[in-house]
């Protein structure tokens, strides 16, 4: 039986139109995660090619631009509605271009602490591209099953960049010139941006019905990278560090406020339409899936690097898996999505994080690839592609146009956040366990546990959340649209 699809929106000139821009959102999901896996291979040689690094602060290599990226797409989504999101696409594009490209240049100063500023830098461009391309999909395509193709399209993008960042990050970084992996990826922003400058509509902003809430995107902002860069710190300077304490302190005060200036602001970040328990749950339960996803990756690569002691090259191919199965995963989605309710989706999804941190912990060191490992990576490509297009639907459908790009910013929030601040909270595990005993597997298996508590805690939450979800219907959706509008 044929799936039926809608008709082309008439925005769009002809089918070359439709294609060009298309494979420019995807562009977006793609360098996203080029730049969240190009350092994993690579982390040990990074870690030798600056300066007093010690093992702690390795993570640091990984998480300061999903930090960036996380804190700061909270604002993106409003700057997109209340500016154009075609323009503060153009403005991250162009920012993220600037800071990878002098990320390749922090090589020469041999300085770690130039290095992750780049990368965080080049993670607040990040912020603004995602989120603006989502909300333009958004926008030019109706609720229907030609939309949903194209929300899948753009999230099939996740494990093919993953796949594409890892393998040629430790291409680049096996052969000792780790740095055009940046460049590369600066080239590809810079003709991204021609591209959307040229061929993507632009669609008109609501600065009538909208304003810029400047409290509560300090406060937010603020709250989320102090309360970040404490997690990820602590491993490294200890938690009995006073520093460390007031910096967790001050972040939770600010979160604190922020949530306080939402409610008496009249333009808030978080409209009221998002005060939704079954929003509320959707985006809790993708946090903590790609959280654990990302205690996943990381510990991933540290296996295979230092205790089966794999060269960059070969742990970086591991990810091509994901390429192929993320193909395959994506195609299963854009079948199912208009047959299944999105938060059965996303229930699958949470699933196959669970399976692959818990097969993650229980590999054995000198076990073959394509037995255990394999398997995981088979899993994990749905986890990735059946979440974030559930997750992006079910906000997507929920809000009203105007609120569009927020819809892709909280799902990104979530995504990007979790996969720093779950990198600091597992390797407080990992600290812990290996200053008791010495041992390296034991201290990986401790952050790994982490993970597996992350998984548990999304699938119990994912099971309410089907369950409210069950009265969540076409109707109660269409009624908060009209009432929005």
């Amino acid at each position: 039986m044929m799936i039926h699809i809608d008709e082309r929106p008439k925005c769009f000139k002809n089918w070359l139109h439709e294609t060009v821009i298309v494979i420019l959102m995807m562009l977006a999901q793609l360098l996203s995660q080029i730049a969240m896996f190009q350092s994993h291979p690579v982390m040990n040689i990074l870690e030798k090619a600056f300066k007093n690094v010690n093992g702690y602060e390795k993570v640091w290599l990984l998480a300061s631009s999903p930090l960036t990226t996380g804190a700061f797409i909270l604002i993106s989504g409003k700057f997109g509605d209340l500016y154009g999101l075609k323009i503060v696409l153009m403005c991250g594009i162009t920012w993220c271009c600037i800071w990878t490209l002098l990320s390749g240049i922090s090589r020469y100063s041999e300085s770690l602490i130039f290095f992750c500023i780049c990368r965080a830098f080049q993670g607040i461009g990040l912020a603004f591209i995602l989120p603006t391309a989502i909300g333009i999909a958004g926008n030019l395509y109706p609720n229907g099953q030609r939309k949903a193709i194209v929300f899948c399209l753009i999230a099939s993008c996740a494990p093919l960049g993953a796949a594409l960042g890892s393998v040629f990050g430790a291409l680049t970084g096996q052969f000792g010139h780790w740095e055009w992996g940046f460049y590369s990826n600066a080239i590809v922003l810079f003709l991204m941006g021609i591209g959307v400058q040229l061929v993507v509509p632009t669609i008109t902003p609501h600065p009538a019905q909208l304003g810029m809430d400047w409290p509560g995107a300090v406060t937010g902002v603020v709250g989320l990278l102090l309360f970040n860069f404490a997690w990820n710190q602590a491993p490294a300077a200890g938690w009995d560090s006073p520093y460390i304490i007031v910096l967790l302190i001050i972040g939770i005060l600010a979160l604190a406020l922020f949530f306080y200036v939402e409610k008496k602001v009249k333009s808030p970040l978080l409209p009221s339409e998002i005060m939704d328990i079954n929003i509320l749950l959707t985006l809790t339960v993708t946090f903590l899936g790609w959280g654990s996803f990302s205690i996943w990756s990381y510990y991933h690569y540290c296996l295979l690097l230092n205790l089966r002691h794999y060269n960059p090259l070969e742990s970086g191919a591991t990810f091509c898996n994901f390429a192929v199965f993320g193909s395959l995963a994506c195609f299963i989605v854009s079948m199912l999505i208009k047959k299944v309710k999105p938060s059965y989706i996303l229930l699958a999804s949470m699933c196959a994080f669970f399976v692959g941190i818990a097969m993650l912990s229980k590999t054995p060191i000198h076990q073959t690839f394509f037995n255990m490992s394999f398997a995981q990576m088979v899993i994990l490509s749905f986890g990735m592609d059946l979440s974030f297009p559930a997750a992006l639907l079910i906000l997507s459908d929920a809000l009203p146009k105007k609120h569009q790009g927020m819809a892709g910013s909280l799902v990104s929030t979530m995504v990007n956040y979790s996969m720093s601040i779950g990198l600091g909270i597992a390797a407080t595990a990992e600290v812990q366990i290996y200053e008791k005993t010495s041992d390296l597997l034991k201290s990986y298996r401790a952050a790994m546990y982490v993970g597996i508590g992350f998984a548990v805690a999304a699938i119990l939450l994912n099971i309410v959340q089907v369950m409210v979800s069950y009265n969540w219907n076409d109707e109660k959706i269409e009624k908060r649209e009209h009432a929005c509008l």
